[in-house]
């Protein structure tokens, strides 16, 4: 298994699903939280910094996952584009457009299994 900051603080190497679903399952839960728990106040003056804490580690997390299915990480820039068009619910139809795209990454991500040799971004994941 990764180290914690390995999850959330590089976008170098590959990571297997469950480590995948384990990271975002954080991030998102700690969006959801900060969103709905943090006062307005909290939110208004410390809201941009917990914003670009989470898309940071949100990317990396995507980077790492990318990289094992074989892609470059520079597709985790579109696919937040698409999370935060769709969060945190949709509206216009672009947005709906972003979340069905996201259904289909989720898939891809999430179900799929990665490259089981070795590619250019390291050597596939122990778990």
């Amino acid at each position: 298994m990764h180290r914690f900051s390995d999850l959330f603080l590089t976008s170098s190497g590959r990571i297997g699903r469950i480590a995948f679903l384990v990271g975002a399952g954080l991030v998102l839960g700690v969006w959801a939280a900060f969103d709905l728990l943090a006062p307005l106040a909290v939110r208004d003056m410390a809201g941009w910094l917990v914003a670009a804490a989470l898309l940071y580690s949100a990317a990396c997390l995507l980077s790492q996952r990318l990289h094992d299915r074989g892609r470059s990480g520079w597709w985790s820039g579109p696919i937040l584009l698409a999370f935060a068009m769709a969060w945190p619910r949709p509206q216009a139809p672009f947005d709906w457009i972003a979340l069905g795209l996201l259904v289909l990454v989720a898939v891809d991500l999430i179900l799929l299994p990665g490259q089981k040799a070795f590619n250019r971004y390291g050597a596939p994941p122990k778990t």
